[in-house]
């Protein structure tokens, strides 16, 4: 690795000094010791810096140095002059979770908020879709630039029941329904304009109901539809019981075929496919149970494996998933929502941010943010959105989304 000049506000983590450490540590699915230094930057010769790291979480919630640095070749996702700052925050519930859909025609991006009790009183759980309108130009350099951007909560046509991830489908958003009760979970489309009217496009695998849709893509060849579907509305009691292992599936909207196409996950997550579609990214948040809690020996992992092609006899071509293979383990958190850029890199959300590795699997760099993200996406070239449950955050970095033009 070359030494290169680096940006102001990103700080490099040397691969031979993390590789044998000489002071005591004692982690599990915790930050490690030197995550509070990007708060303290600017103390780095005080003994005491949890002033400083209390005073930076307390305020904008941005570290001074958030870019983490493992190879240089993170330095072509960030570019000259990589930017971190929030964009909209709402402290009374955890408004900003999942999905992330970036709609260009009208600079907006959708999301769903986290579970909350919307009536304390009967101890109704629910979920709300919002979305953020972006504006065309940003020049300021601020840690704390919400008063440009609008955020407001949604109400579609129809209910969206617990809804989670989601992604762009027909010119509008298609969003995974975790379902409660009675309700099935499903693949919902929406559209992005008022009234926001919805359509169910599948909720059922010939006759059995689906665990609790999480996170969904569309593979470009064929239009078919991803997603996956592990047990959390079972783990969170919206559901009593679950009729299906925790798997993936394919849907074919045009034909309305549905099949499994990959198992062996204890709890499939987040989905995403290479640029040149060749591989499928699954993410495994086996170390979240469900409640809240971080179990340390358990799978945080990225699996990859082979998009194939097949033709059937009577001319009929589809897409299956082939030589499943460890692709990444986070080192903090697990990978929640997952997504790839134009150069093959691959993003997800861990529990200290965004968490970025080469095509090859070697963790490059990390977007440190306090309480980790469990999805984003990318929107304008160079810009992506990070979910932080209770804020939003806007990056300005060189990376371009793979399915973003």
């Amino acid at each position: 690795m070359t030494s290169v000049s680096l940006p102001p506000k990103v700080q490099r983590i040397d691969p031979q000094a993390n590789a044998v450490l000489t002071t005591p540590y004692d982690r599990g699915a915790d930050e490690p010791t030197w995550y509070q230094s990007s708060f303290a930057a600017s103390a780095q010769n005080t003994s005491d810096t949890s002033d400083v790291v209390n005073l930076a979480l307390n305020d904008s919630q941005v570290p001074l140095q958030p870019f983490v640095l493992y190879h240089d070749d993170f330095l072509k996702v960030l570019g000259p002059n990589p930017r971190l700052k929030v964009i909209a925050k709402e402290e009374t519930y955890p408004f900003a979770h999942e999905a992330g859909v970036w709609i260009p025609e009208t600079r907006e991006v959708f999301f769903t908020s986290n579970q909350f009790y919307g009536d304390a009183k009967h101890h109704h759980r629910v979920i709300r879709i919002s979305k953020i309108k972006l504006p065309l130009y940003s020049d300021t350099t601020a840690d704390d630039d919400e008063g440009l951007y609008e955020w407001e909560t949604i109400t579609p046509q129809s209910p969206i029941l617990t809804g989670n991830g989601a992604t762009n489908w027909d010119d509008g958003v298609l969003f995974c329904q975790q379902g409660s009760g009675s309700v099935p979970g499903a693949l919902i489309y929406m559209s992005p304009k008022p009234p926001y009217a919805t359509k169910t496009l599948l909720n059922n695998f010939y006759g059995r109901p689906f665990n609790a849709p999480n996170d969904v893509a569309v593979l470009p060849m064929d239009g078919s539809i991803w997603f996956t579907d592990p047990d959390y509305a079972q783990l969170q009691s919206l559901r009593r019981f679950h009729r299906l292992p925790n798997q993936v599936y394919c849907f074919q909207p045009i034909t309305g075929s549905i099949r499994m196409v990959a198992d062996g996950f204890v709890r499939p997550n987040g989905i995403a496919f290479s640029p040149d579609c060749k591989r499928c990214y699954i993410t495994d948040t086996e170390a979240y149970d469900g409640l809240g809690n971080n179990i340390a020996r358990a799978a945080a992992t990225i699996y990859v494996q082979d998009v194939v092609e097949q033709t059937s006899p009577s001319g009929e071509v589809s897409f299956y998933l082939a030589n499943k293979r460890v692709f990444a383990f986070a080192d903090c958190g697990a990978p929640d929502g997952i997504k790839v850029d134009l150069a093959g890199n691959v993003y997800s959300g861990c529990g200290d941010g965004v968490h970025v590795w080469n095509p090859s699997g070697t963790l490059i760099g990390k977007i440190l943010v306090p309480r980790g993200v469990a999805n984003f996406c990318f929107a304008d070239p160079g810009t992506i959105i990070l979910l932080n449950e209770t804020r939003i955050f806007e990056v300005k970095c060189a990376a371009r989304g793979a399915l973003v033009q």
